[in-house]
C-alpha cells in the first residue's frame, strides 16, 4: 500500500514497534524468556523510535508485558510524559512454543519455522497469533477514533499482524521475510472510519538517525 495516498478524514493511525535489540549472549531462541532485556544497540534503537514519535499527537503507548519490550515503550514514553504510563497488553506477547531456549543453531535447521514443526500441542499457531493480534487491533480502533496510538511488540506478531493487512496468506513462506525484519522497526497503519486499513509503511527509525 501507498503512503502517497489521500489520508481521509477521521483516519486512525496504529504505530507497531518491533522492540530493540534483545541482549543474547547465548544465542538461543528467547521467545517469552523472562529478564531478557536490551543492549546498548537496542537502547540506541529504542531511542531513535522515541525521536521517530516524538512529534506524533499519541494518545496511549501499549505494550507486551516482557521486558525487552517494555524498556522500549518506556523509552517512547519518555517523548510523551504526559500519556503518564506504558499499558501492558498480553494480547501484543511473543509466540508461545517449546523451542524457546533451543540453540539458535538449531533453529536454523528447521528453517526457523516452528510453525510447520511445532514440538508440544501447546505452541502457537499462525491462526492463534493472528486471531489474538487482530484482537488488540479492534481493540485499539474502539477505544482510539480518529486518533494515534503505538504498541511495542514482537516480530513473529507484528509481521502476521501486517501480512494479514496486506493481503498475504497465513503461510510462513509468505509472511515472513528474507532477509527478516530488524529490531527497532516501525510500522504505520492508517485506518478509515470503517476500520479499512488503507496504507501500511515500513519505517527503520534507527537506521535514519545513524545516516
Amino acid at each position: 500500500m501507498s503512503s502517497t495516498e489521500f489520508k481521509p478524514s477521521a483516519s486512525t493511525t496504529v504505530w507497531l514497534a518491533r522492540h530493540g535489540e534483545a541482549h543474547n549472549p547465548d544465542n538461543v531462541l528467547y521467545a517469552r524468556l523472562p529478564r531478557i532485556g536490551l543492549t546498548p544497540e537496542g537502547r540506541r534503537q529504542a531511542r531513535a523510535l522515541a525521536d521517530t514519535l516524538r512529534s506524533r499527537p499519541l494518545v496511549a503507548v501499549y505494550s507486551s508485558q516482557l521486558l525487552r519490550a517494555r524498556h522500549t515503550a518506556a523509552t517512547i514514553l519518555g517523548a510523551h510524559p504526559e500519556l503518564g504510563r506504558v499499558r501492558q497488553d498480553s494480547d501484543l506477547i511473543e509466540v508461545r512454543t517449546a523451542w524457546q531456549g533451543e540453540p539458535l543453531e538449531d533453529l536454523e535447521k528447521i528453517d526457523w519455522d516452528f510453525y510447520t514443526n511445532p514440538r508440544e500441542p501447546g505452541d502457537d499457531s499462525l491462526q492463534a497469533i493472528q486471531n489474538r493480534m487482530q484482537r488488540w487491533l479492534r481493540r485499539m480502533l474502539k477505544r482510539h477514533p480518529g486518533q494515534e496510538v503505538v504498541g511495542v511488540s514482537h516480530g513473529d506478531p507484528i509481521l502476521i499482524l501486517v501480512g494479514g493487512l496486506t493481503g498475504l496468506a497465513l503461510d510462513p513462506r509468505h509472511i515472513f521475510p528474507k532477509p527478516y525484519i530488524d529490531t527497532g522497526v516501525l510500522y504505520r497503519m492508517e485506518f478509515a472510519r470503517d476500520g479499512t486499513c488503507w496504507d501500511v509503511t515500513l519505517l527503520v527509525p534507527h537506521a535514519q538517525a545513524a545516516a
